[in-house]
């Protein structure tokens, strides 16, 4: 078994140093009660609801910035992975970001490719597919928010054999009406059960400059059942989701059938006329 976490933390883009103290508050939370995989929400030191360029140059982190240094430290005292959102400046180049830590230091880095709303005035979209990488706690990939509603885009973590995904998020509360288990919840399930992945999305929770969010973060198990879920309404800075899992050694889901290995690619052309 595996003990993972999904950190529901309150950001605030007028408050970047409460941003991080929050999330090092969740990330000692969730290490007090033995997780082994950390998943922070996106945009985790900046907030979300920026009204220029210069407002996210001025909360962006970079890869050797004091941000990931300290959890690069944090990780390694702990042996732990931290997968965490940043508003990222990387040659001089701003990117909605994820970024793998352990023991070992910094894994790597991943750009959203798929931006909403008005992200693209602020960030350059990404080019490269999902980051995953070996940890001693098992095979991970990392994507954002939205790119997680593209199952084309999943499959490519699952292909590159990753056992958890971990999703940064900040799912927008668009008005939309909630009816037991909130939509963007269910898309991870979704994404976990047809991919036999687990699955583990930090969302984000209070209010930014009149905007509001769905606050729903969630971990499943490889079949898609939830392991864990927010309490939407909890007024908590912190809320940290803990669960054990197992991570899937292989992508059979009978003895005659592999979602890997029951694909037929030729057959799937067509989607990439439009």
């Amino acid at each position: 078994m595996t003990r993972v976490a999904a950190c529901q933390i309150s950001l605030n883009i007028e408050n970047p140093a409460e941003n991080i103290a929050r999330a090092d508050k969740a990330i000692a939370d969730a290490i007090s009660q033995g997780a082994q995989i950390i998943v922070l929400p996106e945009l985790t030191n900046s907030g979300y609801a920026f009204t220029s360029v210069s407002e996210v140059q001025e909360r962006s982190t970079t890869l050797d910035g004091d941000i990931v240094e300290k959890w690069k430290k944090i990780a390694s005292v702990n042996d732990v992975v931290i997968v965490a959102g940043l508003a990222l400046s990387v040659d001089s180049r701003l990117y909605n970001a994820s970024v793998i830590i352990d023991k070992t230091g910094l894994l790597g880095w991943y750009a959203k490719v798929h931006l909403f709303g008005e992200e693209h005035q602020f960030f350059k979209s990404g080019d490269k597919p999902p980051l995953v990488v070996n940890t001693a706690h098992g095979r991970i990939a990392t994507m954002v928010c939205y790119d997680v509603e593209f199952p084309e885009w999943v499959c490519l973590a699952m292909l590159d054999r990753a056992a958890l995904l971990a999703v940064p998020t900040n799912w927008p509360n668009l008005g939309q009406l909630i009816h037991g288990t909130p939509m963007e919840a269910v898309r991870v399930q979704a994404a976990a059960s047809v991919n036999k992945m687990v699955a583990v999305a930090a969302d984000r929770s209070g209010s930014e400059r009149g905007h509001s969010w769905v606050s729903s973060s969630v971990i499943t198990d490889y079949e898609g059942n939830i392991s864990a879920i927010a309490h939407r309404d909890s007024q908590a800075d912190v809320q940290v989701l803990v669960a054990d899992v197992d991570l899937p050694t292989d992508t059979s889901i009978t003895p005659k059938n592999d979602v890997r290995k029951d694909r037929q690619p030729d057959l799937y052309n067509g989607i990439l006329k439009y």
